[in-house]
């Protein structure tokens, strides 16, 4: 496994915390940063080493991840990062579609007044994140691909100026979504979603929430029949209740 503590909490490091919470941010952040992928293992010893922690808050820490259905805890494979099965997919992507809705919304308003009052902050933080996310392209490493992705929407987040929508943001099952499907999508769709980047960049630099919204909506829209369509081999087996 991967270094993780350099990207830990401070007081992690020096072993004056050994909350359950650090662990849990320390997993969530190797997701979104692409050193933890679906199905792979995470190893109680090497998180105790790597985070400077016993293995109780190791523990109680990998239980409320798999509560939350980011880890799969078995007998005989231990804790990995759960893969999502094809009706947690459409069911995550149809909560992504109200939320980014409303966010870009209210950032593409936001931009607006802010050109207004000429101090153009939020254009520029936009147009930070969307370069980078343009740097990676359509055809670039998965992982800088992701994190890319993930930069730009948390930008519109910020942007959107509502804590709320931030922390019902579902960001760690998108990342682990983006990380297992990847390989299964053709270059053309690939592409597609970069020019949806593009286009809806544009409407919210150009402050218009209608068209943003209208954007948003068909690119997740899209992405929701292209999870339809996929090879079973894509997804996780649908879970029993």
């Amino acid at each position: 496994m991967n270094e993780i503590a350099t990207e830990t909490a401070p007081e992690a490091l020096n072993g004056s915390a050994s909350s359950p919470d650090l662990v849990v941010g320390a997993i969530e952040r190797g997701i979104l940063y692409g050193r933890f992928v679906p199905g792979q293992r995470l190893i109680e010893a090497d998180l105790t080493r790597d985070l400077k922690v016993s293995r109780g808050p190791v523990r109680e820490a990998l239980k409320r991840l798999a509560a939350e259905g980011v880890v799969a805890l078995t007998p005989r494979r231990g804790a990995y990062i759960r893969a999502l099965s094809r009706a947690e997919v459409l069911d995550l992507l149809q909560v992504l579609q109200a939320i980014m809705r409303l966010a870009v919304g209210m950032a593409a308003a936001r931009i607006r007044r802010d050109r207004t009052s000429k101090t153009h902050g939020y254009a520029e933080k936009l147009a930070s994140a969307y370069e980078l996310l343009k740097t990676q392209g359509a055809n670039g490493d998965r992982v800088l691909q992701s994190i890319a992705r993930t930069r730009f929407y948390d930008a519109i987040l910020d942007i959107a100026g509502n804590r709320e929508l931030v922390r019902i943001n579902p960001v760690v099952p998108t990342q682990i979504l983006r990380m297992q499907v990847h390989s299964f999508l053709p270059p053309q769709t690939h592409q597609r979603q970069f020019d949806d980047y593009q286009r809806l960049y544009n409407a919210l630099i150009a402050g218009d929430p209608r068209q943003a919204k209208w954007i948003v909506s068909l690119h997740i829209r899209r992405s929701r029949i292209q999870m339809l369509h996929l090879s079973d081999e894509a997804f996780a087996p649908t879970q029993e209740n």
